[in-house]
C-alpha cells in the first residue's frame, strides 16, 4: 500500500499514544496507511514528531500528518492533503486544505485532547467528492463558455450586455446561487455584490431571458420583496464580442462605515474595472440611469 515515507521520531516505543492510534487506524484502513516503525532511541534524547501518511485512491488524495510528541495530550497533528496520483488539479487541493483548515480550526480549535486522525480522514472521504464534483461541473461550465464564444466569433448571434443595478446584495447562499446560474446559462460578466450592487449580464438574448426568470422566480423566492429589486439600467444590443471570459463574482473594497451593510462600495474601483475590461461607457450610463 503506499506511497510515502515514514518518521523522525526517535524514541521508544512504550505505550505512546500515538502509535495506538496509528495502529487502530491502519486495522479501519489497511491497505491506506503508510508509516515507518520508529528505532530505539539513543539514551537522553527526545522524541520528535510522527510522519504518517493515509492513501485514500478513490478520491486520488492522500492526507499527510506530522504527529507532535504532545499529541493528543496538548495539541492537534498537523495535516494536509496531497495528490497521490494524476487527475487532481492544483485548484482542487488549494480547495481542499482551505476547507480542511477550516475543519481543523472549527472541530479542533479548541484543543480537549482527545484523539483525532480517524475523524479527519473520515472528513476528507466526505468532503472530496463534492469538491471534485464541484471542479468538475465548473470544469464542464468554462468549456461550454469557451465554445460558446467560439460561436459567437462565427456567428450573428444575438449578442448582448445587459447592466443590472441593485440597491443591495449581501446574501451570501443567493450570491453564490447567482453566479452559478449565470454559468449555467451560458452568460459571461460578473455580479458585483455590495451596496450598491451590480451585474453584467453578457450573451445570447435567449440565455439572458432565460437566466433573469430563474433569478426573479426561483432565486429570490426567499428574498424580501424590499431586498430584491433590479432595474435594468443599460442594455447594448451591438455587441462585436464578449468583454469578459466567465461569469464570476467580483468583490470591490468598501469606503468605511461602522457597519458592514452601511458600507458603501468604492466605486472608484468599479470604475477602474470596467476601464480594464473596455466597458468604460458603461460606468456614467449605469448609475446616470439608476440614481436618476
Amino acid at each position: 500500500a503506499g506511497l510515502f515515507w515514514g518518521t523522525d521520531m526517535d524514541g521508544g516505543l512504550g505505550d505512546d499514544a500515538r502509535l495506538l492510534e496509528i495502529q487502530a487506524l491502519e486495522m479501519m484502513f489497511p491497505d491506506a496507511l503508510e508509516w515507518s516503525r520508529p528505532s530505539p532511541s539513543s539514551s537522553g534524547s527526545a522524541p520528535s514528531a510522527l510522519s504518517v501518511a493515509v492513501n485514500l485512491k478513490d478520491v486520488g488524495m492522500a492526507l499527510k500528518f506530522s504527529i507532535p510528541p504532545e499529541y493528543p495530550e496538548k495539541c492537534p497533528p498537523s495535516v494536509a492533503a496531497v495528490s497521490c496520483g494524476e487527475g487532481v488539479s492544483r485548484a482542487v487541493l488549494e480547495t481542499v486544505n482551505k476547507d480542511l483548515k477550516g475543519f481543523m480550526r472549527d472541530a479542533f480549535g479548541e484543543w480537549n485532547g482527545d484523539s483525532c486522525l480517524f475523524d479527519i480522514v473520515s472528513w476528507l472521504q466526505e468532503r472530496a467528492p463534492e469538491i471534485l464534483a464541484a471542479a468538475s461541473s465548473s470544469s464542464s461550465g468554462n468549456a461550454d463558455i469557451k465554445t460558446r464564444r467560439e460561436e459567437d466569433d462565427k456567428s450573428t448571434v444575438d449578442l448582448q450586455r445587459q447592466w443590472i443595478w441593485f440597491i443591495g446584495f449581501y446574501t451570501k447562499k443567493i450570491i453564490k446561487a447567482f453566479v452559478r446560474a449565470g454559468g449555467e446559462c451560458r452568460l459571461t460578466g460578473f455580479l458585483m455584490p455590495g451596496k450598491p450592487a451590480i451585474a453584467c449580464l453578457e450573451g445570447a438574448g435567449d440565455d439572458i431571458e432565460k437566466f433573469l426568470k430563474i433569478t426573479r422566480t426561483e432565486l429570490f423566492a426567499t428574498v424580501a420583496p424590499s431586498s430584491r429589486k433590479m432595474k435594468l439600467v443599460y442594455r447594448d444590443d451591438n455587441c462585436k464580442s464578449r468583454k469578459f471570459q466567465q461569469f464570476e463574482e467580483v468583490q470591490m473594497s468598501c469606503i468605511a462605515g461602522t457597519h458592514k451593510r452601511k458600507d458603501l462600495t468604492d466605486l472608484g474601483e468599479l470604475k477602474k474595472f470596467l476601464d480594464k475590461h473596455g466597458c468604460s461607457e458603461a460606468f456614467e450610463v449605469i448609475f446616470k440611469d439608476a440614481l436618476g
